[in-house]
């Protein structure tokens, strides 16, 4: 089912988006989208075109999104914090005709036409245009320009044909069993893919999504509860928010799913989370944009496996493999490489002997993800870090993510966070109540000594990236500025 085609599964008058007090039924989210369909087409967008959206997560941003795939055009979502020169970058890069964006002043240099989201969402309520004009699509066609920031250098554009993306959605909602009577609340940015999908996943069974980009504590809870929310995807900060929250008021009933992909969700706060919400379950999951998603743990198997995260998606295949390129045997960690329908067409603008991830293989492009992992006997795989997450410390690698589960699994830490500094000392940064110098002893006596933080450094809060992952670099870079380094392995822990 291909983009275009997922605005038909709802009925008309079921609710498809709810955005603060605004709701739209699947009938008016179809004329809205025709007439965008319609206004696109007669400002001259033609089919390939880019067109750029650079603002909050909104009922807008998705009518402009189908509008724009309904045009046979190509869409590409910027985050709502990035700012003129980060934008910049991206409608350069992409050649886009077209910027619509609640940010005005941060494209002021622009060499193509801007508009802002109001003055679109005006000249839609406006027009009067219903007649279908759906320009066909072909599965090779481009559907959306997703960039990402990797760890080095300026943000790639992930090529989305319409054809991969209608294998993740099948692919996903399969695994997670999405249904017509869900509320999804989407509190994840429309522009991270972890959030745009919740919208795709939704509209693929005909249910509907609730936007919340940037909704707090109390109000949160309060949204789950007023608008009978059954579906909460994840990432750790508003899993802390939830538990948090989840104190103060009787338990929710109506949730059934919690997923998880992106930033990890360490096993203890997911555990808390299914006690708060009793009846809900849990799906741990993998994935990035250059494929969507990779693999999914069934909630049945998450008390028993929680280090897991799943099988590989229908249609998808994963293998392990050495530094050499060679597979390797169950249990033995690798590189984690991907094939199948779901790996996205490379990166626009670069050519393919310097994609780097994107490698040709036997059946089409392989996903060479950077990330370490390995599956056990039956299948599953585990997650052991992304390559700036090992490290080589003593001569031996180890993983940054180790450290921070086992930090995590102690009540009283709430987020742990592990970091090189320049100088090479290993630090731990963590949230919650426990006294850094007991967390420093409870990790010396969990870890051998390589794993060993030099120190572990309390504060209030982990700085995010746009996307609601912990700012591993914002950290390192904070800490090697202001942080004296201790010398050698030692029993302090700094507190700030």
């Amino acid at each position: 089912m291909l983009l275009p085609e997922l605005l038909g599964q709802g009925r008309e008058t079921d609710i498809a988006i709810v955005d603060g007090d605004t709701e739209l039924t699947y009938g008016s989210l179809r004329e809205r989208v025709l007439r965008a369909t319609a206004w696109l087409i007669d400002n001259g967008i033609r089919p390939g075109d880019r067109v750029v959206h650079h603002g909050r997560s909104s009922a807008a941003f998705v009518e402009l999104l189908f509008g724009t795939v309904c045009a046979g055009a190509v869409f590409v979502p910027i985050n709502n914090e990035l700012t003129a020169s980060q934008a910049a970058h991206i409608v350069r890069d992409s050649g886009c005709r077209l910027v619509v964006t609640d940010h005005p002043e941060r494209h002021q240099d622009s060499p193509v036409r801007v508009l802002t989201v109001d003055s679109v969402t005006a000249a839609l309520g406006s027009s009067r245009s219903t007649t279908p004009i759906t320009r066909p699509v072909r599965p090779d066609d481009i559907a959306l320009l997703i960039y990402t920031s990797g760890t080095t250098g300026s943000p790639k554009g992930v090529v989305c044909p319409h054809g991969a993306v209608a294998a993740a959605v099948s692919a996903i909602g399969t695994g997670l069993g999405y249904r017509s009577d869900d509320v999804v609340l989407c509190r994840l940015p429309l522009s991270f893919d972890y959030g745009l999908y919740q919208v795709f996943l939704s509209f693929a069974v005909g249910a509907s999504v609730v936007v919340a980009e940037g909704i707090q504590d109390l109000r949160i809870l309060d949204l789950v509860v007023r608008r009978s929310v059954t579906v909460i995807p994840l990432v750790p900060a508003l899993a802390q928010i939830l538990r948090i929250v989840a104190r103060r008021t009787a338990s929710i009933t109506t949730v059934r799913l919690f997923t998880n992909t992106g930033a990890r969700l360490a096993p203890e706060l997911a555990r808390t989370l299914l006690q708060s919400f009793p009846g809900s379950r849990y799906a741990s999951m993998y994935g990035m944009t250059e494929c969507k998603r990779i693999s999914i743990l069934p909630p049945e198997e998450f008390t028993e496996y929680p280090d897991s995260v799943g099988y590989p998606i229908a249609g998808d295949d994963i293998r392990i493999v050495a530094g050499d390129g060679t597979s390797v045997s169950a249990g033995t960690p690798g590189e984690i490489v991907v094939s199948g329908e779901t790996v996205m067409a490379g990166y626009w603008n670069v050519p393919m002997n310097a994609q780097n991830r994107f490698r040709p293989g036997t059946d089409g492009l392989e996903l060479h993800t950077g990330d370490r992992g390995y599956v056990d006997d039956r299948g599953r795989l585990y997650f052991l870090g992304r390559d700036d997450d090992v490290v080589k410390r003593n001569g031996v690698r180890i993983s940054l993510v180790e450290i921070e589960s086992c930090a995590e699994s102690f009540d009283s830490v709430d987020e742990a966070v592990a970091v090189v500094t320049e100088d090479g000392a290993l630090r731990l940064i963590v949230t919650g109540s426990a006294d850094p110098r007991w967390v420093h002893q409870q990790l010396r006596a969990a870890l051998d000594p390589v794993r060993h933080p030099n120190a572990v450094i309390q504060r209030p809060c982990i700085p995010l990236t746009a996307n609601g992952k912990p700012d591993r670099r914002a950290l390192r870079a904070e800490l090697d500025t202001t942080t004296s380094t201790p010398s050698g392995d030692h029993h302090a822990a700094l507190a700030v």
